[in-house]
């Protein structure tokens, strides 16, 4: 049986969000525009895998099968994302990492583990 090229992202509009918004910055802060071909394909990508992602995720829809491939600049761009918010507020993300990373291995995400991994971290 061959391996499975896509994984399955299921999750509340207010997860997609801040995945999207991860990929985002991600890809603008780390392939910025003219920089070279290869990097220029990832920033596409990625920007292109947030889009799809927002778009398969909304309305009634909480679930989407997406590439397995640029997963480790998802993860990346999570990581990037998170480091930028503890630097910020001067606390420490450790739950909601674990939760993202829980979405990335296929475990369904909702608004009430994300609000319950902010408070975690609020008062890690």
């Amino acid at each position: 049986m061959p391996a499975r090229k896509k994984i399955k992202l299921c999750c509340d509009a207010s997860v997609r969000d801040i995945l999207c918004t991860a990929i985002r910055e991600y890809a603008h802060a780390a392939y910025p525009e003219g920089g070279s071909e290869c990097a220029q394909l990832a920033r596409y990508t990625l920007l292109e895998l947030a889009a799809g992602i927002e778009a398969g995720l909304s309305g009634e829809n909480k679930s989407i099968e997406v590439s397995k491939r640029p997963m480790a600049m998802v993860r990346a761009a999570l990581e990037y994302y998170f480091n930028r918010a503890d630097e910020a507020q001067g606390l420490t993300s450790i739950h909601q990492r674990a939760l993202f990373d829980n979405l990335l291995q296929q475990q369904p995400v909702k608004q009430s583990d994300l609000d319950a991994a902010v408070a975690a971290d609020a008062h890690g």
